[in-house]
C-alpha cells in the first residue's frame, strides 16, 4: 500500500516521495496519541494510550497509512503556500498589515549588525595600534601610511602578540556572513527566510544584471539534467523542512485545544514547538544552500539562456550587463529595446540558408 500511493502520489507532482510523507505520519501519529489518550474529553492517560495504539491489527496499521498518505497527498499542492508563508508573504490585510511590523524588528537588527561590525574593526585596529606602540615602538599617525599601516597590523596580528585578539577577529568574521542574509533596506521581508530567500534571489543574477526571479525558469529548460537533479535535492531539503515546519504548529496548536483544561498538560506542546522551531531554523539552512546552487546554475548556463532566445552573446563582462539590462527590459514588456538577434544558420523564419551537406558542391 505505501509503494502504490507513493507510486500515485510522484504522478502527481515531481517532489512527492517518502521524505514527504514524514511530515503528514508525524501530525496522523500525534493526533491519534492525543485521541487513544482521552485527551479530548480528561486528562491524558498514558497507559490507555499504550494500550489501544499497541493493539492496532493489521487492519489498523493499515487505515493509519492510508489517512497519512492521504494528508501527505493533501498538503503536497499547498507546498508552495505553505512556503511562502514562512517567507512573510501575507497579503494586505490589517492583520497581515500589523504582523509586517517585523520588518521594522530586521531593519533595527541590521543596523545593529552595522554598528557592531564598525565597532569591533575598531576595537581590534585600536589593540593593535597599542601592540605597535608598545612592542615596535611605531607611532600610527606620524611613521606610517595607511597601506603600511594596515600591512604593520596585519603582521602584529599574526605574531604571538597577537594570540589574544584571536576571539575578536573570529567574531568580527561572523558579522558578514549575518549581513549577507538580509537584502536592501527597501527589500526587507518580515521573517528570517524571506530575508535569507530574497537577499539571495538579490545578489545571483546581480552581477550580469539579470533578474533571478524573471530568469530561473528560463534557464531551467535549458540546464543539464545532472544540473536540475543537484538543483531538486537541494530544493527537496528546503520544502521538507517548511512542510514540517508548519506541520509541527499545526500539532501545537491542536496540542494547545486540546490540553488546554489540563492545567501542567499542557506544557507538553512545547515538543511540537520545539519541533516547528528547529525545522524553520533547518529551512533557512536550507534556503541558504538552495539559493546558492540556483546561483551556480546560473552561472553554468547563462550563455545557454541567450542562445536559446537567439540573443547575440557578449565578448565581455561589460557588454554582458548591458545586454541584460536591454534584455530585462524586453521580458518586461518594454516596447523600445535596443536586443540584438543572432540566428544559427538555418534556422526556419531567418532567411539563412541551410547548411550544405559534406561531400556536394
Amino acid at each position: 500500500m505505501p509503494d502504490a500511493a507513493v507510486g500515485l502520489g510522484s504522478r502527481i507532482g515531481r517532489y512527492f516521495s517518502v521524505v514527504s510523507v514524514l511530515p503528514a505520519l508525524f501530525l496522523v501519529v500525534w493526533t491519534a496519541a492525543l485521541v487513544t489518550s482521552g485527551a479530548w474529553h480528561s486528562r491524558p492517560d498514558l497507559s490507555l494510550m499504550v494500550s489501544r495504539l499497541g493493539g492496532l491489527n493489521l487492519s489498523g496499521a493499515a487505515w493509519l497509512i492510508l489517512i497519512t498518505i492521504l494528508v501527505a497527498l493533501f498538503l503536497h499542492p499547498l507546498q508552495l503556500g505553505m512556503t511562502r508563508l514562512l517567507e512573510g508573504y501575507w497579503g494586505s490585510s490589517r492583520a497581515a498589515t500589523f504582523l509586517r511590523r517585523r520588518i521594522t524588528h530586521h531593519r533595527k537588527r541590521l543596523a545593529r549588525l552595522e554598528d557592531r561590525e564598525m565597532a569591533l574593526i575598531g576595537q581590534l585596529e585600536n589593540a593593535l595600534d597599542d601592540m605597535l606602540t608598545k612592542h615596535r615602538g611605531i607611532a600610527r599617525s606620524s611613521e606610517l601610511t595607511a597601506g603600511d599601516l594596515t600591512s604593520a597590523r596585519e603582521a602584529m596580528f599574526e605574531s604571538d602578540f597577537g594570540h589574544r585578539l584571536s576571539g575578536l577577529q573570529a567574531a568580527i568574521a561572523t558579522i558578514p556572513h549575518s549581513l549577507a542574509r538580509y537584502p536592501r533596506p527597501d527589500r526587507i521581508m518580515p521573517t528570517r527566510l524571506g530575508n535569507v530567500l530574497r537577499s539571495a534571489e538579490d545578489a545571483a543574477g546581480k552581477r550580469y544584471e539579470l533578474d533571478t526571479i524573471r530568469t530561473a525558469s528560463h534557464i531551467a529548460l535549458v540546464a543539464p539534467e545532472n544540473h536540475l537533479t543537484y538543483l531538486d535535492d537541494a530544493r527537496q531539503q528546503l520544502d521538507t523542512s517548511a512542510r514540517l515546519c508548519v506541520v509541527a504548529l499545526l500539532v501545537t496548536l491542536e496540542t494547545a485545544v486540546f490540553l488546554l483544561p489540563t492545567g501542567w498538560w499542557l506544557l507538553l506542546a512545547i515538543a511540537p514547538y520545539s519541533l516547528a522551531y528547529i525545522a524553520y531554523r533547518a529551512s533557512i539552512a536550507a534556503a541558504g544552500q538552495y539559493m546558492g546552487i540556483v546561483s551556480t546554475v546560473m552561472d553554468l548556463n547563462r550563455f545557454k539562456f541567450y542562445e536559446a532566445l537567439h540573443i547575440e552573446l557578449p565578448r565581455n563582462p561589460r557588454e554582458e550587463r548591458a545586454n541584460n539590462r536591454e534584455l530585462m527590459r524586453l521580458l518586461k514588456g518594454a516596447e523600445k529595446v535596443r536586443v540584438f538577434y543572432k540566428h544559427p544558420t538555418g534556422t526556419p523564419g531567418t532567411g539563412a540558408p541551410p547548411p550544405t551537406p559534406p561531400g556536394n558542391p
